[in-house]
């Protein structure tokens, strides 16, 4: 009996000797797998691949990409918001009353100048037009009449004539020439409302919504009929702030600023069209609330592709930018002292170059202090000690899948 109360005894053990072992065995488990890590391929700091790193020449001379200097443009254009807006614009109204007889246009439709759109019922201002040219026939009847008795009394013998007749019959005829030119007035009035009672487009442009239908009154109470729009040539309008208006008075001070700019377009669907603005005009102030300056450029759009009141993005650059060495904005470095980069001596090593950068844009810089051809870092920077050899390569991306296929 004593034998079987000390088999339980072992048997139960306690709970803070089990936590103990798991712990120890949690300890272990890490330590095989940090060391199992050593044996493992590993990346460099600089994020190479191992296929690269097995590449490296003999002394762990670094494997960095290189470029050589070459010659190029930085044009980084402005961006600004345009709207678009009609060169011309024009709102038709009805001139006379009357009804509308035909309407000669198709809501939408682009028409061309001097193309008839309303008919209005001229009837009754042909009539006005017959009665005017009667009134003329009766007035110079009239004259004529007047005339004719004047040169009678002039001819007679002035002794039978008193003066009271000659002055009566010289204020018929000059009252007889002044109802010639009353009459001609009112014809020419009355050709005038015949005339209106066609509305023809004064510009060409495409029409809109028209308010005027056939058999509808119009009177010039009604308001717009019908407006056009001129959509070809077009115009953008769009604010440049004062400093870069300033900024291009300055660098084309002695050019034609409308030659030496390039001015495009990207519309809202990121397409850039190929085509070309001119400057058109710009205001004679600048805002004093905003210190922008309205500029408006013409456009052709014979595709269509610029709706007045739409917005886009215009684009101002130089249409012959100088041409400098440059090189990838990542080839630059910076420190203290200002900018350098690692340029590749003839012994392949990497030596500091102090050099000034200018301008930035679409990845590249313009810098002066480096000669065309010759050959900088532009990956692995990090990687360079100065009079250290190194490995160049155009693209180690491209050298390690060489490696991987061997």
């Amino acid at each position: 009996m004593e034998e079987q109360v000390e088999k339980v005894e072992v048997c139960n053990e306690h709970p803070l000797v089990r936590g103990l072992g798991w712990l120890a065995t949690a300890v272990c488990l890490l330590w095989v797998g940090w060391m199992a890590r050593g044996f493992m391929p590993q990346r460099d700091a600089g994020g190479m691949p191992p296929e690269v790193m097995a590449m490296m020449k003999p002394g762990g001379a670094p494997m960095v990409v290189v470029k050589e200097v070459e010659e190029g443009a930085v044009n980084t254009p402005y961006e600004y918001i345009g709207i678009v807006e009609p060169v011309q614009d024009v709102e038709l109204r009805a001139q006379i009353e009357g009804y509308v007889l035909a309407v000669h246009f198709s809501e939408g439709a682009v028409v061309k100048q001097g193309d008839l759109l309303f008919t209005i019922d001229p009837e009754r201002y042909q009539a006005r037009v017959d009665l005017r040219k009667a009134e003329i026939v009766q007035t110079e009847a009239e004259l004529e009449r007047a005339e004719s008795y004047l040169k009678r009394l002039e001819s007679s013998d002035v002794r039978a004539i008193t003066q009271n007749d000659f002055d009566k019959a010289r204020a018929d005829v000059a009252q007889g020439r002044a109802a010639v030119m009353q009459a001609k007035a009112n014809l020419a009035l009355a050709e005038i409302d015949l005339k209106d009672t066609s509305i023809i487009a004064p510009i060409a442009g495409r029409v809109g919504r028209t308010v005027a239908n056939v058999g509808d009154y119009v009177s010039p109470a009604l308001g717009t009929l019908v407006r056009i729009v001129q959509t070809d040539p077009i115009r953008v309008a769009f604010s440049v702030t004062d400093k870069d208006f300033l900024k291009m008075r300055e660098n084309i001070a002695d050019g034609d600023i409308s030659k030496a700019l390039r001015i495009r377009l990207r519309l809202p669907t990121g397409t850039v069209p190929d085509i070309m603005g001119e400057r058109d005009f710009e205001d004679n102030v600048m805002s004093a609330d905003t210190a922008t300056m309205l500029v408006r450029a013409r456009f052709s759009n014979k595709q269509g592709f610029l709706i007045p009141n739409g917005y886009v993005t215009v684009l101002v650059d130089l249409a012959e930018p100088a041409r400098s060495a440059v090189l990838p904005q990542q080839a630059l470095v910076t420190d203290r002292e200002g900018n350098f980069v690692y340029v590749i001596d003839g012994d392949g090593k990497a030596t500091t170059r102090r050099v000034t950068a200018g301008a930035m844009g679409d990845g590249i810089v313009a810098v002066t202090g480096v000669a065309l051809g010759e050959k900088v870092v532009v990956q692995g920077v990090q990687k360079v000690v100065p009079g250290q050899p190194i490995q160049p390569v155009d693209d180690y991306r491209d050298k390690a899948g060489e490696a991987v296929k061997k």
